[in-house]
């Protein structure tokens, strides 16, 4: 399950900054970025400074991440 929260809009390329929980890991600083074709995600590294790794999430995971935000972005905007 994906829950966004935590939704603040933003100006420019970036639409908004996010969190998100995904089957419990929670990752604040998720952005979703107007591009000319559409959106892209962007997901910070977790781990401790200079120790950092991407997230461990599945391809799957991130566009099922990717379609929640824009879903819910889109929800806000209107």
């Amino acid at each position: 399950m994906i829950k966004i929260t935590q939704m603040n809009p933003s100006s420019g390329r970036i639409c908004c900054t996010f969190t998100a929980e995904i089957g419990g890991l929670v990752l604040p600083g998720c952005a979703l970025i107007r591009r000319g074709d559409g959106y892209s995600l962007s997901v910070p590294r977790i781990g401790a400074p200079g120790e950092t790794r991407p997230a461990p999430l599945s391809p799957t995971q991130l566009a099922e991440l990717e379609r929640v935000a824009i879903a819910h972005h889109e929800e806000k905007r209107t």
